[in-house]
């Protein structure tokens, strides 16, 4: 194939460019280079900067190269390095078959081979195998690292309420201590979640974030161990796929080098409620049809289910359904009023509109004419706004 317009792609992790030193700058100058000795005109330079090559998925740069395969701009992809594309190997072979569906040469600087033959794709493919292998090691090795730091009581990172991380060492905030005292000393007397948060947010205390606080948030703060002094790990493993499934039956729990906020006896008796009021909220057998649809006319957060009982003067119980704001729900009513609705009222009034409106055939067309009107009027004006900053970028590149 004769290669005449060709497409720079670079990437680079923020880890990377601090230990291994190939920055954006030294990979694109390089290929710069490599292209001009080869009199290959550079059509387009497709930049990641501080993004992993775990996945393309969430790689901007790499989604537009991508979709600009498609449109016949340049015949061939020159990267500094294999791993560049990915560390990924199904991502990579998937990247390739895309490249050779629309004839786009894919060629890697460093290990000097590209996918015009068949020992150029068969090299890729191996390269693309140790390529996932060594972030699947450097990623274990990240891993032991953390759980042997957790292990040796030293606090990983992130942002804790009632600690400030200092050089990667918790040291205690004064003001929000005295708000983690008071929430399990609130908490030990009686007071609910929902009340705690109400108190909290009331008096015009905020999180870490400067925004409300939750019953979620109340509870994880009940249930931390940090605030005795311990420091906890593994809680939930492999979070990027398994989410809260991954929960570990085995976590950590160690002695944090850390002071702790809570005294030893108060936290005990605090676990020992939590424990007694630990339950499943039993699921209503009836739906809730607007659940994802109702919005608050005052915050417009989503309007959430809510089931009140009240006992009746024979001794029978009989329950009635509501939809509510979500922040008061969640937060109190210093976030947001009730703003509550009859479920029944809400969902009757809403099945009629859809029947009138069904009804009424003429009308019903209109309304989809117009709307897919509307939909390929907003398709073009988005296609625009992303052509002109196309354009833009170029320019600024150019500059």
């Amino acid at each position: 194939m004769n290669i005449k317009k060709v497409a720079l792609y670079v990437r680079v992790s923020t880890e990377e460019q601090a230990a291994e030193g190939y920055s954006i700058t030294a990979q694109l100058q390089t290929l710069r280079q490599y292209a001009i000795l080869y009199n290959w005109e550079i059509v387009e330079e497709y930049i990641d900067e501080g993004i992993s090559g775990k996945s393309i998925k969430g790689r901007p740069e790499m989604q537009r190269l991508v979709a600009d395969t498609e449109k016949d701009k340049f015949n061939a992809v020159l990267v500094w390095k294999i791993s560049r594309l990915s560390r990924n190997m199904l991502d990579t072979l998937t990247l390739l078959d895309k490249f050779e569906d629309y004839g786009i040469k894919f060629i890697s600087y460093s290990e000097n081979f590209d996918t015009g033959s068949p020992i150029g794709r068969l090299v890729v493919q191996l390269m693309a195998s140790i390529a996932e292998m060594e972030r699947n090691t450097l990623s274990e090795n990240v891993k032991l690292g953390m759980k042997q730091r957790a292990l040796e009581g030293s606090w990983n990172g992130g942002i804790v309420f009632g600690y400030d991380s200092i050089e990667k060492e918790l040291v205690i905030n004064e003001e929000e201590a005295k708000v983690v005292q008071l929430i399990f000393e609130l908490y030990l007397s009686g007071k609910g979640l929902k009340a705690i948060t109400n108190h909290l947010n009331k008096r015009g205390y905020r999180t870490k974030r400067n925004r409300y606080f939750s019953i979620n948030g109340v509870a994880q703060i009940l249930d931390n161990p940090i605030y005795v002094g311990k420091i906890s790990w593994l809680k939930v493993e492999n979070w990027d796929t398994k989410r809260r499934k991954g929960k570990n039956p085995n976590p950590i729990l160690a002695e944090g080098k850390h002071k702790a906020i809570i005294a030893e006896d108060l936290w005990h008796l605090v676990q020992a409620r939590r424990k007694s009021k630990s339950f499943k909220q039993r699921q209503s057998n009836e739906p809730f049809l607007l659940s994802s649809l109702l919005r608050c006319p005052d915050c417009g957060q989503g309007m959430v289910p809510s089931i009140t009982t009240y006992t009746r003067k024979d001794g029978t119980k009989r329950k009635h359904r509501y939809y509510v704001c979500s922040d008061f729900h969640n937060k109190g009513s210093s976030a947001c009023r009730s703003n509550g609705i009859k479920a029944y009222d809400a969902e009757d009034l809403v099945i009629g509109r859809i029947k009138d409106f069904l009804a009424n055939k003429e009308y019903f067309i209109s309304i989809i004419q117009s709307l897919n009107k509307q939909s390929v009027h907003s398709t073009s004006k988005l296609k625009r706004d992303l052509e002109h900053t196309e354009k833009k970028l170029i320019d600024i590149q150019q500059l």
